[in-house]
């Protein structure tokens, strides 16, 4: 029986440990669209109006983009150049269409989350989308993470990156309403 017992302990505790390494840290890729912008040969074929919210301090400019290469035929990606700046640091985050889409939906979920039971006290609501435990797909890329705190700021950050870009009295709601915006531009081009 003791002999059995340490097998499956140390059956368990391999397995934990080859779980364990399969978890990417997050942020550590850029998107696919960041990928696609950064690579040689790489233009905007398209830019649209940016969208500029500036509070507390920090500034995020969205602007819908198409990015274009130069193959033949050339290959397009669509979606948002996020910029988020303060005095203490500055991300550029690129969301295409299916991030931008992801990142909405959290937003709404943040946003019925706080309808359903507040904020306690100083602490932060977030989405399931954002959180690093779920080890989605997605994790792995340098895309928009977003998190309501105190009752009252938005909190934006780059997942993987340092700094933080505080937004004090905005809501979910309100970022989610000009991702649809930048986005309802795009659609027309």
């Amino acid at each position: 029986m003791k002999v059995g017992l340490i097998t499956a302990l140390g059956c368990i505790l391999l397995v934990t440990a080859a779980w364990s390494q399969e978890k990417v840290q997050p942020g550590s890729e850029p998107s696919p669209m960041e990928a696609f912008a950064l690579a040689q040969g790489t233009r905007a074929s398209w830019s649209g109006t940016s969208i500029t919210v500036e509070n507390g301090g920090t500034r995020v400019l969205l602007t819908p983009l198409i990015l274009e290469d130069n193959a033949q035929p050339a290959r397009q990606v669509r979606g948002l150049k996020v910029e988020l700046s303060n005095t203490g640091a500055h991300d550029l985050i690129y969301l295409d269409e299916t991030a931008v889409t992801r990142t909405r939906s959290a937003l709404q979920e943040i946003a019925d989350a706080v309808t359903r039971s507040g904020v306690r006290g100083n602490g932060c609501e977030g989405a399931r989308e954002f959180w690093p435990g779920y080890n989605w797909a997605w994790n792995k890329y340098h895309e928009l993470n977003v998190d309501f705190c105190g009752g009252s700021d938005l909190v934006l950050y780059g997942r993987g990156k340092e700094g933080a870009y505080r937004l004090p009295g905005n809501d979910p709601t309100q970022l989610a309403v000009l991702l649809t915006k930048a986005m309802d531009e795009l659609q027309q081009h």
